[in-house]
């Protein structure tokens, strides 16, 4: 239970990261340019995420068709604003009755 909350936060704190960065981005440019979640990996660890692209191109090429390259391809602030919500909501403490 813990851990789960740890991990909510988490990616509520990535959530806010990727906030202002996309602030900050419109602020410079006038323009919408949301990070994805390929993009975030690939700013956290570029080499991971080329690593991990070729070997499910040589191993399953339709798994990155199909299941991968969407799924990377979402805006990355809802995506980690929802699962840390879910996490921190299904994690959460349960609470104690008190009798009288």
């Amino acid at each position: 239970m813990m851990i789960g909350r740890i991990i909510g936060r988490l990616l509520l704190f990535a959530a806010g990261v990727v906030l202002v960065r996309d602030a900050l981005v419109w602020l410079d440019t006038h323009s919408i340019a949301p990070l994805s979640l390929a993009g975030f990996w690939s700013d956290l660890a570029a080499n991971g995420f080329l690593a991990a692209r070729n070997w499910i191109d040589h191993v399953a090429p339709w798994l990155w068709r199909w299941g991968l390259g969407p799924v990377l391809s979402l805006w990355a602030l809802p995506s980690f604003a929802v699962l840390g919500s879910i996490l921190l909501w299904s994690c959460r403490r349960p609470r104690q009755r008190r009798f009288r």
